[in-house]
C-alpha cells in the first residue's frame, strides 16, 4: 500500500478553497489571492502572505497530483502458461 495523501489538513483545505474559487468562480490568481488572504490563509511553510504566483503554484500542482492519485491502469494478462501439479 502506497500513501497517496502528502499534504497536511492545511495544505488540503488550502488547495481545495483554491480550486473553488478558480473553477466555480472563475477568478483570477490575485483575486484568489485577496480572497485568500482575508479568510486568514497563509503559507505553509514561512506563514507569509500568499501572493498571486503562490496561488498559480498550488493549483497547478494540486491539478497534477489529483490526476496521478485518480488515474485508472488497464489490466493486461498476457503470455499466461499453466503448469499441471503431478503429486
Amino acid at each position: 500500500m502506497t500513501k497517496t495523501s502528502h499534504y497536511s489538513n492545511y495544505q488540503q483545505q488550502l488547495y481545495d478553497e483554491i480550486k473553488m474559487l478558480k473553477e466555480e468562480y472563475d477568478l483570477g490568481y490575485r483575486r484568489i489571492s485577496y480572497l485568500i488572504y482575508e479568510k486568514g490563509y497563509r503559507g505553509v511553510r514561512n506563514n507569509q502572505v500568499l501572493r498571486n504566483n503562490d496561488i498559480h503554484s498550488i493549483y497547478k500542482k494540486g491539478k497534477i497530483r489529483e490526476n496521478r492519485i485518480n488515474r485508472d491502469f488497464d489490466t493486461i494478462i498476457d503470455d499466461v502458461i499453466v503448469f499441471e501439479n503431478r503429486f
